[in-house]
């Protein structure tokens, strides 16, 4: 296959998965309730595991308050909060980009900006690992003939990806085999489809689950070969913040605060949102 027969076949599953966004999600997991007592959230799709089980505990020691939340793409959601078309209590993201681009538009609420989960990277390929990639120097290979990145433009994990085959003194061996997708979520697919030899996600993303209440799974037809060593990109961290204008931004900091209890982050933590994975036992 050619490269422009690659790119028109990327090209295809990224319209695809973007149009279904997180499609296999409840559209309206929360029950709305008076505006007083109700909490709008919008949390991305990679986060619908620990957030729900985190919610859980918030709801139980919160009794009689609501959360209206509303798992969706993280480039989706910020792209309507910076178009005003959304206005929720609490937007979070993956990242830092993310977060940085609502700041910029001025519609963080001021002193709300929190970061409450470490986020990381690495690498994916598909089950049967093809070109045989344990080590991001392995995608210098010449049997990698594509990576898959999603935006860097939009999405946190292309930009420090970028910034980790830079500081990995490979970017000019690979640049060229990269092929950026609009959402993370693309570049899995693609990887899985084995129309790439290998991609990079956070690392989380090799047990999300996008059904609330579901345990920890590893991704199908992928396999996660490693995490990317944390001193070849800047530290970053899923951040949360009220939005500018919503209808409850007091019940919006009330949740978020909560996000970094001992409690929540333990969560986020058997979700694998670390900076560096546990050691292996020997």
């Amino acid at each position: 296959m050619s490269r422009t027969e690659k790119w028109a076949a990327l090209a295809a599953v990224s319209v695809a998965l973007a149009v279904a966004g997180c499609s296999d999600q409840p559209s309206e997991p929360g029950a709305a309730a008076g505006p007083a007592k109700t909490i709008e959230a919008m949390v991305p799709c990679g986060q619908v595991g620990p957030f729900s089980e985190v919610l859980k505990l918030f709801q139980k020691a919160n009794p009689g308050v609501e959360v209206h939340w509303i798992p969706e793409n993280i480039v989706t959601i910020t792209a309507q909060i910076v178009d005003g078309v959304s206005k929720p209590d609490l937007f979070l993201t993956m990242g830092d980009l993310e977060m940085d681009q609502v700041e910029q538009a001025g519609l963080v609420a001021e002193g709300t900006r929190t970061k409450y989960a470490e986020n990381s990277l690495a690498i994916m390929t598909p089950a049967a690992n093809p070109a045989g990639v344990h080590t991001i120097a392995d995608l210098a290979k010449p049997a990698v003939k594509g990576i898959a990145i999603p935006d860097p433009e939009t999405n946190s994990v292309g930009k420090h990806a970028i910034a980790a085959l830079k500081a990995a003194g490979i970017w000019d061996q690979v640049e060229g085999k990269i092929f950026v997708m609009r959402m993370a979520a693309d570049t899995k697919d693609a990887a899985a489809q084995g129309q790439v030899q290998a991609m990079i996600g956070y690392y989380p993303c090799a047990v999300e689950v996008h059904v609330p209440g579901q345990p920890p799974t590893e991704a199908k037809k992928l396999k996660m070969v490693g995490h990317i060593a944390s001193d070849l990109y800047s530290p970053f961290w899923c951040e949360g913040a009220v939005v500018e204008g919503s209808k409850n931004p007091e019940g919006g900091r009330k949740l978020l605060e909560f996000l970094t209890t001992p409690e929540a982050q333990e969560i986020f933590r058997k979700w694998q949102f670390v900076r560096e994975p546990p050691a292996a036992e020997s």
